[in-house]
């Protein structure tokens, strides 16, 4: 009987023993992954928040674009060819004296203070953007030159004005001095750009040889100012805007630059005469 008993006991705790071990050797372990799937779970579904979250700003996000791109393409059109150049600067001063501003001195560079590169949207062209520096100094009061600030962003041509200074002026009672740099943009394709410069070197290198020696005996012979003098009948110069072209015919007949101030003083004396 106490065998059997003995025999019962045995049983009993051998079964026991092996409940405990299959529950830390088996059920533990699949205790432990079903805690890491419900880990790996809750990740998931808190990344499928945030790309549900991500997803609903899509349509922001691209009205935001189509937006960008729109005026993108806006300041494109409105940023003028090479070609267009003193058709601006003629703009500009037309626009100041129209304000009943009087100016003093209206000085633009031939040579881009800056150049970049941008791709149009639309049809992925790279055009070649070149930035030309004006110097500007007036005479006026506020009211005009508000007026004159105001309809220059309403113009046809994309043009920013910087460093503007205003002061008193000593000799006219109520009237300012007002000096600023306005700075106008001009595009060209960067293909096209590089076929001009191309064949402008070509015509460059086949007609050096044969006028550069004539060119420069005759413009030995003249003094500065009658080379400007010249400038100003041949390239018909009507106003002050003009002196953009007699820089540039002053710079192709010598290949020099140019006495700005005496250009202008001359241009002047000229306009007074007409």
């Amino acid at each position: 009987m106490d065998k059997q008993r003995n025999l019962f006991v045995g049983i009993i705790a051998f079964v026991l023993l092996s409940c405990v071990g299959w529950y830390f050797m088996y059920f533990s372990e699949l205790n432990n992954s079903l805690e890491r799937m419900s880990d790996s779970y809750n990740q998931l579904k808190s990344e499928k928040s945030k790309y549900s979250q991500i997803k609903n700003k899509f349509p922001s996000i691209e009205k935001e674009w189509i937006g960008l791109k729109e005026e993108l393409t806006t300041l494109i059109n409105k940023i003028p060819t090479d070609a267009q150049f003193d058709n601006v600067t003629k703009m500009l001063f037309g626009l100041m004296e129209k304000n009943k501003l009087t100016i003093d001195n209206f000085n633009p560079s031939l040579a881009p203070l800056d150049e970049k590169q941008i791709v149009v949207p639309e049809t992925q062209e790279t055009l070649i953007v070149e930035k030309y520096p004006i110097d500007v100094e007036l005479r006026g009061n506020f009211i005009d030159f508000g007026n004159f600030l105001d309809q220059l962003a309403f113009t046809n041509y994309y043009l920013t004005i910087s460093n503007i200074q205003i002061s008193q002026n000593p000799i006219a009672e109520g009237e300012q001095k007002i000096s600023f740099i306005s700075y106008i943009y001009t595009k060209n394709s960067s293909t096209s750009a590089g076929l001009i410069q191309n064949n402008q070197g070509y015509a460059s290198a086949s007609s050096n040889a044969t006028n550069t020696s004539s060119s420069t005996n005759a413009s030995a012979e003249l003094t500065d100012e009658e080379i400007i003098v010249e400038a100003i009948q041949n390239t018909g110069a009507s106003s002050i805007a003009d002196i953009v072209k007699v820089i540039k015919y002053f710079k192709e007949k010598t290949g020099k630059e140019i006495d700005q101030n005496l250009a202008i003083t001359l241009l002047q004396k000229k306009l007074k005469n007409i």
